[in-house]
């Protein structure tokens, strides 16, 4: 017998005594509320699973499941009543409905299984022992959602304390639970608010660890929690280190401090904070925000800050430290002296003078490039101390001492291929360039000599010191002066300093009493902010920014640094017990691992629901042993009697 589709319009005129769905009213059926909000006098509409029930004081309407606001009609409402109606009671229908309908349907039903979890966590005592007869007809699966990912990030949650982070900052128990979804969305799936909140609702078995978020989540309520978390980032960032050392067993040895920027799909106008700047990612087309970060010498992060997109990075040294510093509350905090770590762009002669006079160790490759001042040295690698690095790679150094400072000279391999690399690919590109003016000028496109003039300008900006190497002459025509008649391009016999000396730089710190080889590893250790800012970028998916607003930005890029800090604990712990992959491999992996329901009628006409874990796969069990996470079935099950 084939099945018969029904399909139900928005306005339709059937009847439901007609869909032979009950012959009687429903006990349990979806309820339509307006709320109006005092204030603006808007209407609002949302809905309400409930049932009636007979009490000691009367009939009464028990609220079981809040819904939120449905985008259905009141014919549409009644026969998702009746249908999920049936389903609580066990019954089966032959009708089929709309997909709206069937969708809706399961949403709330699976939303009314779960508050009988909460309500009934201990396993139905009338079990057989000896098992459940059914027939495999009698036998659905369904409402599949992910469990692995979310173990392992709820594990970290835990371990870091940060229930008792958001308590200090008086956080209530729902604000809790949904700053969990904020950082947590973002450690695991993310995007914007708005992608978070369907991966949620959708997607994710979450929402089955909480107790004060019953409903839907909204972006706007992410909006919310994020302006709250910003708030009290303060707080958040100086607890939230502590508890960092205290888990993870870190000494500051090395502060770590670089700047990024991150790029927006709008135009921002009126911002204050987005401003045009030179983008690291090649997006001088779009408005920047810049996140400074200092990190520890094993990639946690200690502190950060967000500035405007054309900051001066120079500048912002000495307010980073200043609050690094002035947050602390613990006295071997504070007599802590940790040596700060800095690009080139940060270490300015005025900076490092300032790192002297406050009795700062740094480490830091000058800003003023000082590989020529000892060219012929590195002309000359016999008196250097050679050590191997990654794959056939070698790096040389050589220490020179001076009064108070130690210079460490170093040429490395691997850096200088890749320099010549890059000069090559970048001195192509500029003659390319160059000869498609030649071009234009010989078949008379551009003749100008003002335009030309301008052309060539723009070369030079885009090109610097590569288009330093070469010089254009112009031949102008005799009879008038203000056109080109030929363009001629020769090298000039400058070479850049990177040309001349690939792989070169000098490593400048005041701590004298530590060989060529240790002052090369405290350097080098600033991959570990290079390394955080790949991952927030890419892994965390902290750009591009759609917010328009300066405060939303903000909390973005605050949101994403919390979530750093799971996935930081995450890849540490498993990196000491030798698993070695990135934190998308370990995603890939784990969400494999999901949560499902199984519905079984037994041959007593039993109705039964168990909600569990599925088996985890080979993988999942050996990420599972290395994170001490147990893979217990989780189970939940229950009867009803028909």
């Amino acid at each position: 017998m084939s099945e018969k589709l029904i399909c139900v319009p928005k306005n339709a005129p059937i009847l439901l005594d007609s869909l032979c769905l009950l012959d009687s009213l429903a006990l349990m059926y979806v309820r339509k509320k307006t709320m109006r909000n005092k204030s603006t006098g808007k209407r609002y509409v949302y809905h309400q699973l409930v049932e009636t029930a007979r009490t000691n004081k009367g009939p009464r309407v028990i609220i079981l499941v809040h819904l939120g606001t449905l985008d259905i009609t009141d014919l549409e409402r009644k026969i998702i009543s009746k249908l999920v109606d049936k389903k609580a009671k066990g019954f089966a229908t032959d009708l089929k409905f709309s997909e709206k309908i069937e969708r809706l349907t399961e949403e709330i039903y699976l939303k009314y299984l779960l508050s009988k979890k909460d309500q009934n966590t201990a396993e139905d005592p009338s079990y057989p022992e000896d098992g459940i007869t059914f027939t495999k007809s009698c036998m659905d699966i369904g409402y599949h959602r992910s469990i692995g990912v979310e173990l392992v990030a709820l594990k970290f949650w835990k371990s870091l304390k940060l229930d008792n982070v958001l308590k200090k900052c008086s956080f209530t128990q729902k604000e809790i639970e949904l700053s969990k979804i904020a950082v947590l969305g973002r450690l695991i799936s993310p995007g914007s608010e708005c992608h978070i909140s369907r991966w949620y609702n959708k997607h994710s078995s979450l929402s089955e660890e909480f107790q004060a978020v019953k409903d839907k989540v909204s972006k706007d309520s992410l909006y919310r929690i994020g302006d709250k978390l910003l708030d009290n980032k303060q707080t958040i960032e100086r607890l939230l280190r502590q508890n960092l050392k205290k888990l993870n067993s870190l000494v500051d040895k090395i502060y770590l401090y670089d700047l990024t920027n991150t790029y927006f799909e709008s135009n921002k106008v009126n911002s204050k904070l987005c401003k045009r700047y030179k983008s690291k990612q090649k997006r001088d087309d779009c408005p920047l925000v810049t996140l400074a970060l200092v990190v520890d010498q094993d990639g946690f992060p200690v502190l950060s800050r967000i500035y405007k997109g054309n900051q001066s990075e120079p500048e912002t040294l000495k307010e980073i430290l200043f609050e690094i510093y002035g947050s602390y509350d613990d006295l071997f905090d504070m007599m802590a002296e940790p040596s700060i770590v800095m690009d080139r762009g940060i270490a300015t002669k005025e900076n490092i003078e300032y790192l002297k006079e406050h009795g700062y160790s740094y480490f830091v490759v000058e800003r003023r490039n000082e590989v020529k001042d000892f060219a012929s040295q590195f002309s000359d690698l016999s008196d250097f101390e050679s050590h191997p690095v990654s794959g056939n790679n070698y790096v040389h150094l050589k220490k020179q001492s001076q009064a108070d400072t130690v210079k460490v000279l170093v040429y490395s391999t691997g850096k200088a291929h890749k320099e010549q690399e890059i000069m090559s690919k970048r001195e192509k590109r500029f003659l390319e360039e160059a000869h498609r003016l030649i071009i234009s000028n010989q078949k008379g496109n551009i003749k100008d000599v003002e335009k030309i003039l301008v052309r060539i300008g723009r070369l030079k900006q885009k090109y610097g010191s590569t288009a330093d190497q070469y010089t254009f002459r112009m031949n102008k025509e005799v009879s008038d002066l203000q056109k080109v008649k030929q363009i001629e391009l020769a090298p000039t016999g400058k070479n850049p300093t990177k040309s001349e000396l690939p792989g070169c730089y000098v490593i400048v710190t005041d701590v004298v009493n530590l060989s060529a080889k240790q002052i090369w590893d405290f350097y080098t250790k600033l991959t570990e902010v290079e390394s955080a800012f790949r991952t927030l970028k890419s892994e965390l998916g902290t750009r591009p920014v759609h917010h328009q607003r300066d405060d939303r930005i903000e909390s973005h890029l605050f949101v994403s640094v919390l979530a750093y800090s799971i996935l930081k604990s995450v890849t540490y712990t498993l990196n000491k017990k030798g698993y070695n992959k990135s934190w998308t491999s370990i995603k890939s992996i784990l969400l494999t691992h999901m949560r499902s329901s199984v519905f079984i009628t037994d041959v007593q006409g039993h109705r039964h629901h168990m909600r569990q874990n599925a088996i985890p796969e080979s993988e999942v069990k050996e990420l599972f042993k290395l994170l001490n996470i147990k893979a217990c079935k989780n189970h939940v099950r229950y009867k009803l009697h028909l």
